[in-house]
């Protein structure tokens, strides 16, 4: 019996996909309100830490997607690794320089990289609430 290959094609891909669409609307709202409460160059920064947090975001699901399909035989774990920790350093490496610069400001740029985090956080307590409700 031949098995049909995993794809992404699955309740799970609901899922990050509505992930992918909570961090831009969280994204858009910090964003926004960035630009709306602080200096311009405090705004930019948390839309650039923003930036980079969705970027890291996409990439990190996309390798673990690509992980989750069967290839041609190959350590799966250590290339998710490396890859992460490739990504991890060159990350290090841009927001350094990004400060170091002055490009940004340290705390805007905090603000900004937190989306993901504030999405997760959200998405999770909504998640709790929702099965409380079923309990009961």
């Amino acid at each position: 019996m031949a098995h049909k290959p995993l794809t992404m094609e699955t309740p799970e891909s609901a899922l990050l996909k509505g992930l992918w669409w909570a961090n831009l609307v969280t994204f858009a709202v910090l964003s926004a309100g960035a630009f709306l409460l602080v200096n311009w160059h405090s705004a930019l920064s948390v839309v650039v830490g923003g930036a980079i947090a969705l970027a890291n975001y996409g990439l990190l699901e996309k390798t673990i997607c690509r992980a989750l399909v069967p290839t041609s035989g190959g350590k799966v774990v250590g290339r998710v690794l490396i890859r992460y920790y490739l990504r991890f350093a060159a990350t290090a490496v841009i927001l350094f320089f990004l400060v170091r610069q002055g490009v940004v400001e340290p705390l805007g740029l905090l603000v900004g990289l937190s989306v993901v985090v504030v999405t997760i956080m959200v998405w999770g307590v909504s998640q709790a609430i929702k099965l409380r409700k079923e309990a009961r």
